[in-house]
């Protein structure tokens, strides 16, 4: 398995800690902070301090453990065909992370911030990483679009990834315009489909794929 402690994510990892220490202390005690917006853009979930600065962390701790996890108890053929995948996976989700730590450190002490276009740019950015990986990766349980389709069919994995690794990339680059023009309200629909389209439209592709190399088409 790729080593868990590479140094960019070390350095994600020491910058996201480094965030969350600042945060307890520059952002008053008693102070509740969002930690969920609904569809109108409006944040309607909050925590205390401690607790909504905690959250990127939790986050991060789940992904490496699954890895770690995964590296230990993983089949050896999963592990060869999707440890740079996985890895990238992640990277991407720790600086994810680091990115909502900051912001929600920002919010803490009177900063403006729109959370759902910083998440936009945020996983924009995500599904380009994303998108250049997919068409990379082999056939595993770890990764990607995992379903017998793909799974059963070297071919259908690489035909289905290189599709849904274009879509991200497009979906990505859409997403990061978007979340520098789109009014909020509007903006968490195009988040909301430029995350799930890519998808879904891979998971039908490759359904297709499967049905067209079986005899007559059955």
């Amino acid at each position: 398995m790729t080593p868990l402690f590479t140094s960019i994510r070390i350095a994600l990892l020491v910058a996201l800690v480094s965030a969350f220490v600042t945060g307890l202390l520059v952002v008053p005690a008693g102070t509740m902070l969002p930690v969920h917006w609904g569809p109108s853009g409006e944040a309607d979930g909050f925590l205390p301090r401690e607790w909504a600065l905690l959250v990127p962390l939790l986050m991060v701790a789940v992904v490496w453990a699954i890895f770690l996890v995964v590296g230990r108890f993983g089949r050896p053929a999963d592990i060869a065909a999707g440890r740079y995948s996985f890895g990238v996976v992640v990277t991407a989700i720790t600086g994810l992370a680091l990115v909502m730590e900051v912001a929600t450190v920002l919010i803490g002490i009177g900063v403006p911030v729109n959370m759902v276009q910083v998440l936009g740019f945020a996983l924009g950015a995500l599904l380009v990483v994303l998108g250049n990986v997919m068409p990379k990766s082999q056939p595993n349980s770890l990764a990607g679009l995992r379903m017998p389709s793909t799974l059963n069919d070297p071919a259908n994995w690489q035909a289905t990834h290189r599709l849904t690794g274009f879509l991200c990339i497009i979906a990505g680059l859409v997403l990061i315009v978007a979340a520098a023009l789109v009014p909020t309200p509007a903006l968490i629909w195009w988040l909301l489909g430029c995350v799930f389209a890519p998808i879904l439209i891979g998971v039908v592709y490759s359904i297709r794929y499967a049905r067209r190399q079986k005899p007559n088409g059955l």
